[in-house]
């Protein structure tokens, strides 16, 4: 099964409230403790993000993040290769160049993931009223296992 690092999965949830909070800063604590993600962890990525010129910093009392870019611009391959790759203060997870150097159905495979994440846009996944949407029997499912936990763990 092919997953996202948790760096990116924090990355999407930054920029998607960043996106709804339009035309104002949040902090990487607000976005951290908002959303139970290490303050740290949202620290360092929205650094990234910032040096890459896709957030705008403001420093101060009442400073934070906010978006610089239009995420229509931005590829989900992008976004992996900003959060996930080695940088200067940008630890790697995963490279994505050096992977498609494999042969066979594997390197097949590969490119056509590799052509996926270049078609979709950042926007696609973070922007209110662009996002893409997921699937209502997906949504069922994951509401009536979560039910089915908060009745077992009240027995």
């Amino acid at each position: 099964m092919l997953a996202l690092s948790k760096k990116t999965d924090y990355a999407l949830i930054s920029l998607a409230y960043l996106a709804e909070q339009a035309g104002r800063v949040a902090s990487a604590r607000e976005i951290g403790e908002g959303f139970q993600i290490p303050v740290a962890v949202v620290a360092n990525i929205l650094k990234c993000l910032q040096k890459k010129k896709i957030l705008q910093s403001t420093r101060g009392v009442n400073g934070g993040y906010r978006i610089a870019t239009d995420l229509a611009a931005v590829s989900l391959y992008d976004l992996i290769a900003i959060v996930d790759r080695s940088d200067e203060n940008c630890e790697c997870a995963y490279d994505l160049e050096t992977a498609s150097m494999q042969l066979g159905p594997v390197a097949a495979m590969h490119l056509k993931l590799t052509r996926f994440l270049r078609d979709v846009k950042v926007s696609d996944l973070v922007v209110p009223g662009h996002r893409i949407d997921v699937p209502l029997e997906r949504v069922r499912r994951v509401v009536s296992k979560a039910r089915e936990l908060e009745l077992t763990l009240a027995d």
